[in-house]
């Protein structure tokens, strides 16, 4: 008989013990993105994933991997799909590589405004056919859109740029998308093909003179130690879209699914408060050694009429009501 208790003793004990160690059920989930310290995508993910891990009640460990680690924004896209990493994010821009869901938002004056692009992420006939197609093409669920510095700024080491017969004669980094490189052309910029990690040492060796960037990164990437003059055109904004591995949000219960769209919400209002108020310091920082040139209403039309112009090329990669959507919600 004491044999017997025994061996109950033991199997009750190891039965308990499975029941509240909290590691045998936990899931870990690994998230991916370039974003750096102070920045907006690192505050995101850094917000979203202590919100998980005290909200899951164990049953999730989200565990980051910031600052490029696992790769640029088109790897973590890729990751995504194939399911190598949960949860990441990246520029609107760079999806192309998984699917065209966001093309039109690469084009130029597209969002009035910050607020204006919030309306359109919110929209629910915009957010439906552009989830539809993240899960059918990307293979991912989207979580929601971190801001990421404005609308970048046309910004040169030579002169003021108040219309673009001022770019004449000026070349400038461009990225290898017919998008980016039409409208440098439109603007009568020289556009050079140059990838992101040499683009610093071409304008300080005087291979480019000039960048279509977002204040922010000028910053951060010591642009603004080259840089003399920049012109607020406020053509193109770009966000990082914040996603999960389509398969593994289907295994997730309805109540952790829940528990994701919250911290995602609460992250994203921290994050992109946080985005908006260092737009401001950062233009005032760079002030010491820019000069910020901003268009009068005239010059203006002529910088938007130019941007406007090469949206006909690009009608048949996209969906001709989503855009007059996009267009239309901001009003």
């Amino acid at each position: 008989m004491k044999a017997i208790r025994l061996v109950v003793s033991v199997v009750v004990a190891g039965f308990a013990a499975l029941m509240t160690t909290p590691s045998l059920a936990q899931e870990t989930l690994r998230v991916a993105h370039t974003g750096n310290p102070g920045q907006s995508v690192y505050i995101y993910w850094d917000e979203f994933a202590k919100r998980v891990n005290e909200q899951s009640g164990g049953k999730l460990k989200v565990q980051v991997f910031p600052s490029g680690q696992l790769g640029g924004d088109e790897q973590i896209f890729r990751s995504l799909k194939s399911g190598t990493v949960q949860l990441g994010s990246g520029a609107a821009a760079n999806t192309g590589v998984v699917t065209d869901a966001y093309f039109w938002a690469d084009l130029p004056y597209v969002f009035r405004s910050r607020d204006g692009a919030v309306k359109v992420f919110n929209d629910p006939e915009i957010s439906q056919s552009v989830n539809q197609k993240m899960r059918a093409d990307a293979g991912t669920v989207v979580l929601g859109y971190i801001e990421v510095g404005g609308f970048r700024v046309f910004a040169n080491t030579k002169h003021a740029l108040k219309t673009p017969d001022d770019v004449k004669g000026l070349k400038f980094r461009a990225l290898s998308t017919p998008i980016d490189l039409g409208l440098l052309s439109a603007w009568h910029a020289t556009p050079a093909p140059l990838a992101w990690s040499e683009s610093l040492p071409a304008m300080q060796q005087g291979v480019v003179e000039g960048i279509h960037l977002q204040p922010v990164w000028i910053k951060a990437a010591g642009f603004g130690d080259v840089l003399k003059y920049a012109t607020v055109t406020s053509a193109l904004m770009t966000f990082h879209v914040a996603q999960i591995n389509a398969k593994t949000w289907d295994a997730l219960s309805p109540e952790l699914q829940g528990v994701l769209r919250r911290a995602s919400q609460e992250a994203l209002k921290i994050a992109n408060e946080a985005d908006r108020a260092d737009e401001a310091k950062v233009v005032d920082a760079l002030k010491a050694n820019m000069q910020f040139y901003t268009p009068t209403p005239d010059e203006f039309k002529r910088w938007e009429d130019a941007g406007k112009a090469i949206w006909p090329k690009f009608q048949d990669k996209i969906d001709r009501k989503v855009f007059e959507r996009v267009l239309s919600v901001q009003n």
